[in-house]
C-alpha cells in the first residue's frame, strides 16, 4: 500500500486507531527518507545497494540483525513453518529437488519445512544462532560446497546480499545442471515496499530483479507466482533453472 493510501485510510479509523495508524505512516515516512539519503544508499537505474565502508561492515551489520529478531521468530516458527511447508509442497519444480542448498537461513524453519517434505537440506547463514542443527555459519558470497553438488537452491533473503552477482555466481556454480534457484522476493520500492535498517540490496520492481538476476546467472525464469500479503510484505516466489 502506497503512503497516500494509508494516509487516507486514517479518516476511517477512531480516535485510537488514528493514533496507531499516524505512528505508523510516520514510520514509513523515515524509512523512506532513510532510503532515499545518498550518504546511505547509492542508487543505480534498477538496482539500490546501501553504502558500507568495507565487506568487513556489512558482514559485522547483518550478522548483528538475529539479536534483534530471535525472539520474533521463535514465537512466529511454528506459523512460518506451516507457510513454508504450503509454498514448498506447492512448487512443482521443487518436487524434483533432493537435495536443497538454503541461503540466509536464519534459525532454519524453511531447512525443517524442506525435511519434512523428504528432501536432503542444510542452511547457512552469517549468524545462525547458538547450537542450531539446521543452519551452518556460512556467507553466500563464498561457499565451501563443491561445484554441481545440489539439486537445488533456495533463499528468501536477496535484500541482505553485498554483491548480488557474486551470490549468483556462487549458488549457481553448486547447483547441478539444470537445477533449480528458487527465489521469494519482496517487491521493489516502485510497488510499495521501501527497505529497513538491514536491507543491504533493494529493486525498482520485481520483474527488474528477476531479469537481472537471469542475466547475471545465465539463468531461465521458468515460473513466477505471486505470493501475496505475507509477514514481511508483498512477496512473488520465482523458480529459475540452470542450463542442463
Amino acid at each position: 500500500m502506497s503512503l497516500a493510501s494509508r494516509i487516507r485510510n486514517l479518516l476511517r479509523y477512531g480516535p485510537g486507531e488514528r493514533g496507531r495508524a499516524r505512528k505508523k505512516a510516520a514510520k514509513v515516512r523515515a524509512k523512506q527518507a532513510r532510503f532515499r539519503s545518498t550518504e546511505r544508499w547509492e542508487h543505480g537505474e534498477a538496482l539500490s545497494r546501501r553504502r558500507y565502508a568495507s565487506y568487513e561492515e556489512y558482514v559485522s551489520h547483518q550478522a548483528s540483525k538475529l539479536d534483534e529478531i530471535i525472539d520474533r521468530l521463535r514465537e512466529t516458527a511454528g506459523e512460518e513453518l506451516q507457510e513454508f511447508l504450503e509454498r514448498f509442497e506447492s512448487c512443482k519444480p521443487l518436487a524434483e529437488a533432493h537435495s536443497v542448498l538454503c541461503l540466509g537461513a536464519r534459525l532454519g524453519t524453511e531447512v525443517e519445512a524442506l525435511h519434512r517434505l523428504g528432501h536432503f537440506a542444510v542452511g547457512i547463514d552469517l549468524n545462525p544462532g547458538p547450537d542450531n542443527p539446521l543452519v551452518l555459519p556460512g556467507d553466500f558470497h563464498r561457499l565451501v560446497f563443491p561445484d554441481a553438488s545440489v539439486d537445488a537452491v533456495y533463499t528468501n533473503a536477496l535484500d541482505h546480499v553485498f554483491d548480488l552477482e557474486k551470490v549468483l555466481a556462487e549458488a549457481c556454480r553448486v547447483l547441478r545442471p539444470g537445477g533449480i534457484f528458487l527465489a521469494e522476493i519482496d517487491v521493489g520500492y516502485e510497488e510499495g515496499h521501501v527497505p529497513g535498517d538491514f536491507e543491504a540490496t533493494h529493486w525498482r520492481d520485481s520483474d527488474a530483479l528477476i531479469e537481472r538476476i537471469c542475466e547475471l546467472g545465465g539463468l531461465a525464469a521458468e515460473e513466477v507466482r505471486d505470493l501475496g500479503m505475507m509477514r514481511r510484505g508483498h512477496r512473488r516466489q520465482v523458480v529459475f533453472r540452470k542450463p542442463s
